[in-house]
């Protein structure tokens, strides 16, 4: 459990945040996202909407995203992505962040909300991939999908690397997290498009569900485009 400093103002406003979340809660939603494996140490089932216009009454700020994840409420954990200041998140707190997220929400909630705005986000994608624990992995190319107009060319032959390493799995969300990043990839000429589509060439008739399933959005996302 991490402890922190007595600040009454921030005490009072985690409180705040506790009550009104309470107020919008859902328990059918709860339910739903559980029945899915979409699992938390406890969730209200707030819709995401609700989360956003509950953020914008908070200024951003470090201290009282932190209280705010540390909580470990789905609710609460989503708000913290969305006050936490990106100018000023060390790269070692990602790391203590990234401890926590373990389904897809909260990976998809921290890419977009704070993780892209970084300024090593690209960076911090690829590092996330060589951790060995499967949300990181998800986690990386989940944000590397979303920053691959950011990436330079050294970044994305590591990445086409990376994601071939970890294309032969059963995970369905890394495996599409992989597809995704590809995909994006694709988008950033016809060279790399091409690049990508040869090396991926054998995944077509491959008896992995996984290689079939990237082969197959590679392919319609490089039909989409025309190349």
């Amino acid at each position: 459990m991490k402890f922190f400093i007595q600040n009454n103002e921030l005490d009072k406003s985690v409180q705040e945040i506790r009550r009104k979340i309470r107020t919008l809660m859902n328990g059918v939603v709860a339910d739903s996202m559980k029945d899915k494996g979409i699992v938390y140490k406890k969730n209200f089932g707030v819709d995401l909407p609700h989360l956003r216009d509950l953020a914008r009454k908070y200024p951003p700020g470090h201290d009282l995203a932190q209280r705010l994840w540390a909580l470990q409420i789905r609710e609460t954990m989503i708000l913290a992505t969305l006050l936490e200041p990106a100018d000023t998140f060390a790269e070692s707190m990602a790391g203590e962040w990234m401890q926590s997220v373990n389904n897809i929400e909260l990976v998809e909630q921290i890419c977009m909300n704070l993780f892209s705005k970084l300024s090593y986000g690209s960076q911090l994608a690829i590092r996330l991939i060589h951790v060995d624990q499967k949300w990181s992995r998800i986690t990386g190319f989940t944000l590397s999908a979303r920053l691959w107009k950011d990436l330079d060319n050294e970044q994305v032959r590591e990445l086409v690397h990376l994601a071939i390493e970890n294309a032969d799995t059963e995970d369905f969300y890394l495996y599409r997290a992989v597809s995704l990043s590809l995909c994006r990839l694709c988008r950033r000429d016809k060279a790399t498009a091409e690049h990508i589509q040869n090396q991926t060439e054998t995944f077509v008739n491959s008896d992995k569900l996984s290689h079939r399933y990237i082969a197959g959005e590679i392919s319609n996302e490089i039909s989409f485009l025309n190349f």
